[in-house]
Formats: structure tokens, C-alpha cells, sequence
């Protein structure tokens, strides 16, 4: 019993929780029908710094602690962009509003799309 209390604290110690501060976290949509053409997505939360885009053109607009971000690719893929924050243990709530597939046909249904945070 005391070898398996042992183990467990060790291996506790071995995890080490997120630190907090300013950093850049990437966002990525996962889609559940391969690669997709845009989309929108509205960010809400304070510190929110700045918004950039990796995979296609992004654009954005803000009104207040809400940042509108949409992401637009030339051919269907990964649809990923970066959020710089005040602090990265503090993420905004994020929603899609819009998903396209790759011919701009807008998806009815975003119960089965999800935005994944990469710290």
C-alpha cells in the first residue's frame, strides 16, 4: 500500500500544470467530414490581443471583448488560426457560426464540429 502511495505522488509530481500569462494558443476547427473551405467563428473574453491566421486568409472584426474571426482557404483543408492572449489559462469562449465545404456550401448542422485549443 505505502510503494502504491509512493508511485502515485511521484508520478503526480511527474504532471505539470499550464502556466499561465501572455502566449499564443492555435485553435483548429475539427471537422467530422474531412477538409472544409471557411468558416466563422466569435470569440468571446477579455484579453484578447491579436488574431492571425495560419491556413488561408483571415479577417476579423471586434467589438469589444468579441473578436469575429473568419478564415477563408483557396482549396478545401485544415482551417487553424492563432489567438494571442493576456493570459493563456484565461481562453474565450469560443463558437462556430459558420462552417463551408470545399465547393462554399455552408454545413446546416454544426452539432458534430468542434474547435480544438493547442497550447
Amino acid at each position: 500500500m505505502l510503494l502504491a502511495l509512493l508511485f502515485g505522488a511521484a508520478a503526480c509530481e511527474d504532471e505539470v500544470p499550464p502556466v499561465g500569462g501572455p502566449g499564443t494558443l492555435t485553435f483548429s476547427v475539427v471537422s467530422p467530414t474531412g477538409p472544409k473551405g471557411a468558416m466563422i467563428a466569435q470569440l468571446v473574453g477579455a484579453g484578447i490581443v491579436e488574431v492571425s491566421g495560419l491556413d488561408g486568409r483571415l479577417f476579423e472584426y471586434r467589438d469589444g471583448d468579441t473578436v469575429r474571426v473568419m478564415v477563408v482557404r483557396e482549396d478545401a483543408g485544415l482551417l487553424r488560426f492563432t489567438v494571442q492572449l493576456d493570459d493563456t489559462l484565461d481562453l474565450p469562449r469560443v463558437d462556430l457560426v459558420e462552417v463551408a465545404d470545399s465547393d462554399n456550401v455552408l454545413r446546416a448542422d454544426l452539432a458534430s464540429y468542434r474547435v480544438e485549443v493547442v497550447r
